[in-house]
């Protein structure tokens, strides 16, 4: 397979253009990391941080099946909270002033959910099992199988 000029041209400025770009956005996001411990207490730091943890969980599918199955309220109470927090966090983060005042909440709620996924808790509730048949279970061909004859056998007797 041949290159020509142009194609490792084009390759190059491509890498490059990446490599300059994640610089960028690096050195953009250092200074906002750290809060003065006063403004960390202010209601509006603690609203971000809220909306942080919040919309982490709403944002990511894992962490959203793991707190809709462990909720005590419900699926649907469950959802709405997720729902109407997940559309603020985009505000927040582009705040610069907030950011710099409360420092940068969204990373630390991402960090924190990793870690409590890997305790087993989610936004402070422990995690629960999932309710159903375990696939490795013997019973599981079983009740395939069942299925399987019974929707057969009606197709078979019309």
């Amino acid at each position: 397979m041949s290159r020509t000029p142009f194609s490792l041209l084009v390759l190059l400025l491509s890498i490059c253009s990446v490599a300059v770009g994640k610089a960028d956005v690096l050195q953009a996001l250092a200074p906002r990391e750290s809060p003065s411990a006063n403004a960390a207490a202010s209601p509006v730091c603690q609203n971000y941080a809220l909306v942080a943890n919040i919309s982490t969980v709403a944002l990511n599918s894992t962490y959203r099946a793991a707190f809709l199955r462990s909720s005590p309220m419900g699926t649907s109470a469950a959802i709405s909270i997720l729902d109407t927090q997940k559309p603020k966090i985009m505000g927040l983060m582009m705040d610069a002033d907030l950011n710099k005042r409360c420092g940068n909440l969204t990373k630390a709620a991402l960090d924190g959910a990793a870690t409590n996924l890997t305790q087993g808790t989610v936004l402070g509730l422990p995690i629960l099992d999932a309710p159903g048949v375990d696939p490795g279970d013997p019973a599981m061909p079983i009740v395939t199988v069942a299925i399987f004859l019974m929707m057969g056998g009606m197709w078979l007797s019309l």
